[in-house]
């Protein structure tokens, strides 16, 4: 048996103030996430969410049930749940990617074909975006 899991979702946005929204999803999630030591990143494009979770087999499930019942989104559709050896983000309890590298890393959101290679090469976007922005905001 594996000693953790990932799951990944896009679902579609119901924010009423989406940036403010966005902030309070991030900074809710942190604290949420470390405690239960699970990690990931979240994708926004401005109408849909695409989120990896990963983490110890029972936190991470019982996260994603809470997400599936947020109102601040509907459509929740699964697209990977598998056990994994490491994490692809070890480091993030909850990195967001903004819309614009969103877009220009799953610009087929809304109609995105679900394969685990898909899901792979968005990862490793997500990632390298990501330790990107973290750069930027260091210097």
């Amino acid at each position: 048996m594996t000693d953790l899991v990932t799951i990944s979702y896009r679902s579609e946005a119901l924010l009423s103030d989406p940036l403010d929204d966005l902030m309070a999803i991030v900074e809710e999630s942190k604290p949420k996430n470390a405690a239960r030591a699970i990690t990931g990143v979240l994708l926004f494009d401005g109408t849909f969410f695409m989120q990896t979770l990963e983490g110890p087999p029972k936190n991470t499930k019982d996260m994603y049930r809470n997400i599936v019942r947020d109102s601040r989104h509907r459509k929740v559709k699964p697209f990977g749940i598998e056990g994994i050896d490491e994490r692809d983000f070890p480091d993030w309890h909850m990195e967001l990617i903004s819309p614009e590298e969103t877009t220009q890393i799953v610009p087929d959101m809304r109609n995105l074909e679900f394969s685990y290679r898909r899901l792979r090469e968005i990862q490793a976007m997500s990632l390298v975006v990501a330790r990107r922005q973290q750069k930027r905001t260091l210097h």
